[in-house]
Parts: structure tokens; sequence; C-alpha cells
């Protein structure tokens, strides 16, 4: 009864960090305003430390949420907690100028266990795709005066995210293979504001819209492990992964207005003419999630060495989005393509077994990342992928007797570049998570 109470405990918890999520800015990128935003990477603090790999990676130490075949390395008699914060700061940087940005959230909480001899569980809550942008352009670079009654000016704003709640399962149906599935129900709200100004003219008619942009639905991806022992200690594992395309359940309220006067949060307007105010429920016919597939291997060297490598594209360019299209001929607009990543990554373990000098204990962890991002720049600034480029390195801190540990992970990466009037992004993200392991299942016997 012990254990089934802080199971309810625990899942509770899930519940409640999965709400507060959705309240988080994760992000200051205006590329976040495209799509459904910036599309977070899974894994936790380990797959972070190790440039995000995941698909090949198995561990009896960790969690590993990019494979739900990775659960089979789960022991039998334990009980897994994950969760995390993260921090990031951010420098944005265009031909004239920059700003800077920072700050800190929740990252992920999940859990572990086994149900039987033959299946392990895993339940949790992680971020899915984030929105958090706002900035203006004007007409000043055409040679109006900022103090004209000419100068007119655009800002832009949008936050939000969406939110996955999961529940894994692995099976091993034969020796050295693993499979298992992911059900995940995603949900959240993305809010999008635009307000067409003239700063130097009080009476003038001010045009503004906004877009409330809320899914909910279920999904599920797919996943395989397979173990080749080599010699003792020795073994390759090749893995692989399958999101299938899924059409995503929603609505979008829309709403524009000229006015004089306009708050910001939305269009609520002094003097007002609602030009148009409509909200729209789609059932999967306007949005749709990728289709993605993704290969791993890893080689291991138990307890002391794993190299690991993946590949994996989402086919975003055969999707559709609301407020998007892959087929549109203006040559400023940003369009939509296939979305391919290459990570490698490594942990090293000098001697676990040290009992006098605690820092060969240490998982030490490297890896880096490149991926070419769905978003394409528009045709007129060179219509090629959005780039981002990634240097991972961290450390599992274990603690005494136990599979217990705190995970650290530090990230660099660039994304774009200033070239054609474009954005480059210079950032770094600090992850801190603790895995906590306990022995729930174990039969205890007394004289």
């Amino acid at each position: 009864m012990h254990n089934i109470y802080k199971v309810a405990v625990t899942l509770f918890l899930v519940v409640i960090i999965g709400i507060s999520t959705t309240a988080q800015n994760r992000t200051y990128s205006p590329y976040s305003r495209y799509g459904i935003g910036e599309i977070q990477d899974g894994g936790f603090g380990r797959n972070a430390a190790m440039g995000n790999t995941g698909i090949a990676l198995s561990s009896s130490y960790n969690l590993n949420n990019i494979n739900p075949a990775s659960y089979f390395s789960m022991d039998s008699i334990s009980f897994f907690f994950e969760g995390g914060v993260s921090g990031f700061d951010q420098k944005l940087e265009t031909e004239t100028s920059t700003a800077r940005f920072s700050d800190m959230n929740f990252s992920y909480f999940a859990i572990g266990y086994p149900v039987s001899k033959w299946g392990f569980m895993s339940i949790g809550v992680k971020p899915e795709s984030i929105v958090g942008y706002s900035f203006f352009d004007d007409n000043a670079t055409q040679g109006v005066p900022e103090n004209s009654g000419d100068y007119t000016r655009s800002i832009y704003q949008g936050n939000g995210n969406t939110t996955k709640a999961y529940t894994g399962i692995a099976l091993s149906p034969i020796d050295n293979l693993s499979v298992g599935a992911h059900i995940s129900y995603i949900f959240g709200k993305i809010s999008r504001y635009s307000l067409a100004d003239f700063p130097n003219d009080p009476s003038a008619i001010k045009l503004a819209s906004s877009e409330e942009f809320s899914i909910n639905d279920l999904f599920f991806d797919f996943g395989l492990q397979y173990r080749l022992k080599l010699k003792e200690r020795h073994n390759i594992v090749f893995g692989a992964i399958y999101n299938p395309k899924s059409g995503v359940n929603g609505k979008i309220k829309k709403t524009i207005g000229t006015g004089t006067t306009f708050n910001q949060d939305g269009v609520t307007v002094i003097n007002p003419n609602i030009t148009q105010d409509s909200t729209v429920t789609f059932k999967g016919k306007d949005l749709e999630l990728a289709q993605k597939f993704g290969f791993g291997i890893a080689y291991n060297i138990d307890e002391l060495l794993t190299i690991t490598a993946d590949y994996s594209i989402a086919k975003w360019s055969e999707s559709k989005f609301p407020s998007l299209s892959t087929s549109t001929n203006d040559p400023n607009a940003f369009t939509i393509g296939d979305e391919q990543t290459v990570a490698f990554g490594v942990e090293y373990i000098p001697n676990y077994r040290s009992a006098n000098f605690y820092p060969s204990r240490i998982k030490y962890r490297l890896g880096t990342s490149y991926k070419q991002e769905y978003l394409m720049t528009p045709a007129s600034a060179g219509g090629d992928h959005l780039k981002d480029f990634g240097i991972t390195f961290g450390m599992g801190l274990p603690l005494k007797r136990s599979k217990t540990s705190f995970n650290l992970a530090f990230e660099w990466g660039q994304r774009g570049s200033t070239d054609n009037s474009l954005i480059k992004e210079n950032y770094m993200r600090f992850t801190m998570n603790l895995t906590l392991h306990e022995y729930w299942f174990m039969k205890r016997k007394f004289d």
C-alpha cells in the first residue's frame, strides 16, 4: 500500500507540473513565429549532454524517452523518478543590432517502473513546442524620418507552448530485442498578435489582429532496439523510431479590428470596428504533425564507455499548417521543408567501482548535433533551411551505493545567420536534473 500511495502522489505531481508548463516562456526567437513554434528535442539529462542522442541508448540508470523500447533496460525491482530544470541565455543579432535574453524553467518530469517481468512503463510530461517573440519593423530603413507623420511601424508578438503528457511501455518478444510505444496527449495554446501603427499620428486608424491557436489530441510513436553481443562486456545496440503523420484536433480564434487605441494583450479596442471575429474548429485537416523516421547505433563497453550516433528525418513538407503554406509564391515568405538531424554522443566512466576516488565514478559526457530545421528562409534570402549547430558536454554525479544521480548538461549553439537581413541566434543552455532510484518491488525477508 505504501508503494501504491507513492505512485498516486507521483501521478498527481505529473498532472500539476504538466498544467504549469503552459505558462512558461522558453524562447525569445522571432523564428518561433512560424508553424507551431520551435519543436523541442526529446530526451532527458543524459541525452542533453550527449548531443541529444538516444535512439540506440539504453541504461538501467537513466530514463530515455527518445525511444520507448529503451524502457526495457530498467531492472525489475526499481522505480525511477526523473525531473529537471533548464536555463538559457539567448543572443539575437542582426547586421545592425543585438538583443539578449535569459530565463529558467521547469524542463520535464517522468517516472519509470516495471509492470511485470515482461514489461516496463514510463509516464511523463515535457514541452513539445514553444513560441515566444516580440519585435517590430518600420519604414525608417526606406528613408522616412522616425518623427515624420508618414512613419509607420508594425509590431509582432507571440507566446505560448504545447505540452506532451505521455505513457510508454516496452516489451521483449525475443532475446536481445525490445519494442516500445508511447501514447501521448499533446495540448496547449499559442497566441499571436500584430499591430500596424502610425506612432506620430494619434488620430490615425490602427489595424490589429490576434490569433489564438489551441490543440488537444492523442498521438502514438514507436521504437525498437536490438542488442548484438560481441564479446564479454562489449555490445552494439541498433535502434529505430517511427512517428506516423497525425492530424491534430483544435481550434483557431481570429480577431481583426481597426481603431485608435489597442490593448496589446489582445484586440481589445476603444472606438472599435471589428472587421472579423471568428472561431474555427478543425479536425486534423488543417494541421498535421510530421511523419518521422530515426535510426541510431551505440557501441558499449559496459560500465565504461558508450559511443552513439543518431540520424532522423521529419517529413514536415508533407504536413499541413493553418498559417504557413508550403506552396506560397511570395518571395519574402518563409516556407516549410523536411527537418533532418545528425547527432553524436560519448559517455565515459573511468572506474565505477572506485571506492576511494569519487571523480572515477563520475560519468563524463560529450556530444554534438547538426540540424537542418523544417523552417526555410524566403526565396529572397536564399530559400535555404535554417541551420542549428550545437556542442554539448556534461556529467552524471552518482550518489554513494545507489543508482541515484545528479546530471548536469551544457550546450552552446548557433542558429541562422545575419546574411540577407536575417537573424542569427547564439545560445547557451544549462540543464540540471535528478534521477532518483528506489527499490520499490524487492521482496524483503526477515529471520
